[in-house]
């Protein structure tokens, strides 16, 4: 079955709703007009996937109609041969609309010769309107003649009402109605055919999108923790010469002993690293060349840590955005990749309020150390926009929906998640009970260790 295309219109578009009163669909009308149109998807897709079952209906009917069994005597009958050979073809229509249509109009001429009109002519109108729905346009304007070459032959010979041209007019105006009612079915139908495809080539785009951000994010915390391994290996290198030229048992021990716990914290951010890019394969391609320098010289750049709070929060404050910033608990030594995990949560969730909070006045950040792990929060008082989930309502990253920005895809709350997760911590990102925003995760086991 098709996916529901309702989402696919504008809400001025949908039933219930007009391009001034938008805000309808919150309304009590909304849940009837999703009821109706929901009505109308089922009775679309039932036609579609029981094609057949409704043609063959669709003609039984007509037959039983047109048959005048159910309204005259025996006596009245019409030829059930004449009536049996406009209506029977009708079982066929889809598959072979154009031959359809050339069988009944033979037949209906057959009848103009040798006997009067019949109500089973309508099948004309039926296979009219299915030419006009299935069939190429030239065949559609060669039908439309002949229906019409049709009317004015009725119309002179066959005197239906003591005035020729009301008659001409009646059988025109349904000619022309089963010809524009196929012509609109078809419009439509294009069209819709047309959104979903296009909704599904944005959907595959969207999900290209997530998984470029993810994999570019991957990359970025891959620099990062390069100056981190790096720095333990240096130190881990350092103390090893020195404990080969120590003469003291005692100090090439401790020397020994500090390289072994160095080395177990590579070995953390290690895996911490390999299980954020675990899922990734190794890609080959080339960047720009400026890309590839300003790469290059953030790799190479020292990582923030715990340290640079103050500083990243004095930036935030002179934007004229008002910060505060508490620590809880008793702190203690953590990892570089910890410090740098933290730092980065809540850069970007300062850098989130600055850009996507309605009128914030304040912004908390509080850090609660728990010995190992490390709590932190991030709220602004923002007005926080109200709306159903989904594209355009909020876009990941703040309250607003999404602007022309370039943070509409919500590859921050994606990043920081990642982050967060990488400590063996999730992370929530939504209307805080309070009031506003708030940013909340645990990063587990953030200690570095301590040297014996």
């Amino acid at each position: 079955m098709r996916p529901s295309s309702r989402h696919l219109y504008p809400a001025w578009l949908r039933p219930g709703t007009t391009r001034g009163a938008v805000a309808a669909a919150d309304t009590a009308e909304a849940p009837q007009a999703d009821r109706v149109w929901r009505l109308w998807e089922v009775l679309r897709d039932f036609d579609r996937r029981y094609a057949t079952f409704v043609d063959i209906t669709l003609t039984v009917v007509l037959f039983v109609l047109c048959s005048g069994w159910t309204f005259t005597d025996h006596a009245g009958h019409p030829d059930l041969l004449v009536v049996a050979a406009l209506i029977f073809p009708l079982m066929f229509r889809r598959r072979a609309p154009e031959a359809v249509f050339a069988v009944i109009a033979t037949v209906a001429f057959v009848q103009w010769l040798v006997s009067g009109p019949a109500l089973a002519d309508v099948s004309l109108l039926v296979a009219m309107y299915t030419v006009a729905v299935e069939s190429t346009w030239l065949f559609v304007v060669i039908a439309a003649a002949v229906l019409e070459a049709g009317v004015i032959m009725a119309t002179v010979r066959w005197t239906v009402t003591s005035d020729d041209l009301k008659t001409f007019v009646f059988l025109t105006g349904l000619a022309m109605a089963s010809l524009l009612a196929g012509v609109v079915v078809r419009a439509l139908r294009s069209q819709l055919d047309w959104l979903a495809e296009r909704a599904a080539r944005l959907e595959v785009e969207r999900d290209q999108q997530a998984s470029l951000a993810a994999a570019a994010e991957r990359a970025r915390i891959a620099r990062e923790m390069h100056d981190v391994v790096s720095h333990n290996i240096q130190v881990m290198v350092t103390l090893a010469d020195a404990a080969a030229r120590a003469t003291d048992p005692d100090r090439a021990a401790d020397a020994m002993h500090e390289v072994s716990s160095t080395g177990r914290q590579a070995l953390t951010d290690m895996r911490r690293m390999l299980g954020v890019l675990r899922d990734e394969a190794a890609s080959s391609g080339t960047e720009p060349h400026d890309a590839a320098e300003s790469a290059r010289r953030g790799a190479l750049a020292p990582q923030p840590g715990l340290g640079d709070l103050d500083a990243l929060v004095e930036r935030v404050r002179g934007t004229g955005l008002t910060v505060s910033i508490e620590r809880a608990g008793r702190p203690f030594e953590v990892s570089g990749a910890a410090g740098l995990t933290v730092y980065r949560i809540v850069q970007e969730a300062l850098t989130n309020a600055l850009k996507h909070a309605d009128d914030p006045g304040l912004v908390e950040v509080c850090l609660d150390f728990e010995d190992p792990d490390i709590s932190v929060r991030v709220h602004d008082d923002g007005h926080t926009w109200a709306g159903t989930p989904g594209a355009g309502t909020t876009n990941g990253n703040g309250h607003r929906p999404a602007h022309a920005n370039g943070s509409g895809g919500g590859h921050g709350v994606a990043g920081m998640s990642e982050r967060a997760a990488a400590f063996g911590g999730s992370l929530s990102a939504g209307p805080a009970p309070s009031g506003g925003w708030e940013v909340r995760t645990t990063l587990r086991d953030c200690k570095a260790p301590v040297a014996p």
